[in-house]
């Protein structure tokens, strides 16, 4: 990510010819000639996330496993964040979790929580957890964690902004004249590839480019989501339309959040701002205070107290209770008021400024009805409001109220913006609101508090029992269903077009069975010819160089068949260590062998022609790859005690070593396996366990 320990900002020459200047990012040393092309393919994409870009990273990430380089694990986490993002882009969300997983796995963290609460990991850990959300098919959490990494990341591209602004002041570059930050930032909409400055900056940073594609993508991926929510949300496009008029500007009053949305009525116990309302007394006190007021007055408005909060105003203690309500306090973008209603005069409300806000409705006193939406369609849903007893509405569609008496009509944040949302927001729009310094960090701390300790308690009560979000689980459960069932289906009928040509399948098998029986026979005769050709050859032999039929001769010969065989098996199994010791034992057999051969001549030369009746090798002297300790020849013994002590300790951990053999045996394929599967963190883990395992085998086979 852009924290410092990846960060290497490169130089800045003269602004006026920066863009002349551009600055290549170098492959790390230690990758391979196929992996510094497959990094230079990457760095130097100009669409760093389509299909072409992202198999190049897959190839990229091959050749930087294994690497023991202090810097590989930081490249390959980088590498597979990418690919996290690319898997997620092409809605593969599982394999976009895995990727993820084994990047963080890269970065041995303390604990999994520094995936959140580090600045430089929570956008990667964010898009995990989105990815996780949309395997349950839970849209509006997924928008919620990937509206959270982009803004977190959008603040990573500031931080590198800002560094690069303060180096490009030091330098000098320009002779001074140095565009203000603000010009920078203002320009990181357009994603490097727009405005006037930025373009030139790209190639002088890398690290800006990259994270800048990122920002790209996230942004992306927020609008996608919040089309598929908006299909099963109709009133999300009006609201759109309404909201959504400052392109991205945060100078304005109107905000649309994209992946927000909420149902047209629901009950307040859904709510934690409508709970706090209640035991915080601001209810109690309404009843009490509303009961006899006339006329309409304002509480709070934008996070400032009221006409209705003034000494005398007759809402002191009402007042006074919604302050203690963090959604509502801290709400920049809403107010708190009270409407009173005239008998057979419908009432409506303000639309909202912003779909991050819900409606609280409050009524003093029963014969109160609401009405969201537009009066006569099938879309419009009516409630009565009992006294004293909250209920929540979306007011960016349309709210009429009925009745007569007082109602407080209270605005708080929605339960599923998040805390790091709300602080931006009120932030950057500060001035927009007219909030001082001073004003923005009470707001700020009493939006932070609340966020620490219930935020992701106030979302979770706000999801249960919602029938928007079941709706949509529900959906996208019964297509995921209804495809597999469609695939079975195929399948079953593909089956069946089968056996309707059966005939032509069991002739085809007949065929095939032919086929293979007379290879078979084939074979077995070529088996047959070999033999009775190796037999010939080993008679002509004998009848050539008799001496050969000695019995040290022929032991020494099947002691240097067996040899040879252990090595082609050690040779197969990649156990280069037993196959170097083998080879070392097959040439001292051979050189036995040749010395034999010669005594042998000798012998039989010396003795008229006829080979000495001598016994044949002991068991013992033949060889036993078990009993060699690395496998290699064991010329066995006899002469000394002392020696026949030392091969009885080889022949008692004789059963360990082979145990430690096989258990080896298991862990190498599982490694294997593990890697061919991307599980890089049990990879490394078997990795370990074979070192372990190889070093007492060692020690055993000394």
């Amino acid at each position: 990510m852009a924290g410092a320990s990846l960060l290497i900002l490169v130089g800045l020459g003269p602004w006026a010819i920066s863009a002349q200047q551009p600055q290549k990012q170098e492959p790390p040393k230690w990758l391979n000639d196929a992996g510094k092309d497959a990094f230079n393919d990457v760095a130097s994409a100009e669409h760093p996330f389509n299909a072409a870009t992202c198999e190049t990273r897959d190839a990229l990430l091959k050749s930087m496993m294994g690497a023991s380089d202090p810097q590989a694990a930081q490249f390959r986490f980088m590498t597979l964040k990418e690919l996290g993002l690319c898997e997620f882009i092409a809605g593969r969300y599982e394999k976009s979790k895995k990727r993820l997983d084994s990047g963080v796995s890269e970065l041995n963290l303390p604990n999994d929580d520094m995936m959140k609460t580090n600045q430089d990991l929570a956008p990667t850990g964010l898009l995990r957890e989105a990815a996780a959300f949309l395997m349950k098919h839970e849209l509006t959490q997924a928008a919620t964690a990937l509206r959270r990494s982009r803004e977190i990341e959008e603040r990573n591209v500031k931080k590198i902004l800002k560094m690069l602004h303060n180096q490009m002041k030091q330098q000098g570059a320009g002779g001074g004249n140095v565009p203000p930050l603000e010009n920078l930032v203002s320009e990181i909409s357009g994603y490097g590839r727009t405005g006037q400055i930025l373009p030139m900056l790209m190639p002088q940073a890398p690290i800006l480019k990259q994270e800048l594609g990122f920002f790209e993508q996230l942004d992306a991926l927020c609008e996608e989501i919040d089309k598929k929510i908006a299909g099963f949300a109709p009133q999300a496009k009006d609201i759109r339309k309404n909201l959504d008029v400052s392109k991205g500007s945060k100078a304005g009053t109107l905000m649309y959040v994209r992946g927000l949305v909420t149902e047209p009525i629901a009950n307040g116990d859904r709510l934690m701002a409508a709970a706090d309302m209640i035991d915080l007394g601001v209810i109690k006190a309404f009843k009490e205070e509303g009961a006899a007021v006339e006329k309409g007055v304002t509480l709070l408005k934008r996070s400032k107290d009221g006409k209705g909060c003034k000494e005398g105003a007759g809402f002191d203690k009402t007042c006074a209770a919604v302050k203690q309500v963090a959604d509502l306090k801290s709400n920049i973008f809403g107010e708190t008021r009270v409407v009173v209603l005239k008998a057979g005069k419908k009432q409506p409300l303000d639309s909202c400024s912003t779909n991050a806000n819900v409606a609280i409705l409050v009524a003093a006193a029963d014969g109160v009805s609401v009405t969201v939406g537009k009066a006569g369609t099938e879309t419009a849903e009516t409630k009565e409001l009992l006294a004293g007893l909250p209920i929540v509405v979306d007011f960016c569609q349309e709210v009429n109220l009925e009745g007569k008496g007082a109602v407080l009509f209270a605005q708080a944040w929605h339960p599923e913006y998040a805390a790091v949302e709300r602080t931006g927001e009120i932030r950057s729009r500060s001035k927009t609101f007219d909030l001082s310094e001073d004003e923005v960090k009470d707001v700020t701390k009493v939006a932070n508090d609340f966020a620490k300790k219930h935020w992701e308690k106030a979302g979770k009560q706000w999801r249960s029992e919602s029938p928007l979000v079941q709706g949509i689980k529900d959906q996208l459960t019964g297509a995921k269903d209804a495809a597999a069932k469609k695939a079975e289906t195929d399948a079953e009928t593909k089956r069946k077009e089968d056996e309707g040509n059966d005939e032509s399948r069991k002739k085809n098998i007949a065929d095939l069975e032919a086929k293979r029986e007379e290879k078979k026979q084939a074979r077995l005769r070529e088996d047959k010819r070999q033999s009775d050709r190796k037999k010939m050859l080993e008679a002509e032999r004998a009848e050539r160089d008799p001496w050969l039929k000695d019995p040290e001769v022929i032991a020494t010969e099947d002691k240097l068949a067996s040899l040879k065989e252990a090595r082609r098996d050690a040779n197969a199994k990649l156990e280069f260590d037993l196959t170097a010791q083998l080879t070392k034992d097959i040439s001292a057999t051979e050189r036995a062998l040749k010395k034999a051969t010669k005594v042998a001549k000798k012998a039989f030369k010396k003795g008229g022609g006829i080979i000495p009746d001598k016994p044949v090798a002991e068991p013992s002297e033949a060889y036993d790859s078990k009993a060699a300790g690395h496998g290699g020849a064991s010329f066995g013994g006899g002469k000394a005690a002392g020696k026949e002590e030392k091969k009885e300790e080889k022949v008692d951990n004789t059963k360990k070593v082979a145990e430690i053999k096989k258990k080896l045996d298991d862990v190498k394929k599982q490694k294997v396996k593990a890697a061919e599967d991307e599980d890089f963190g049990a990879a490394k883990t078997l990795k370990a366990t074979q070192a372990d395992l190889e070093s007492q085998l060692k020690k055993l086979e000394l």
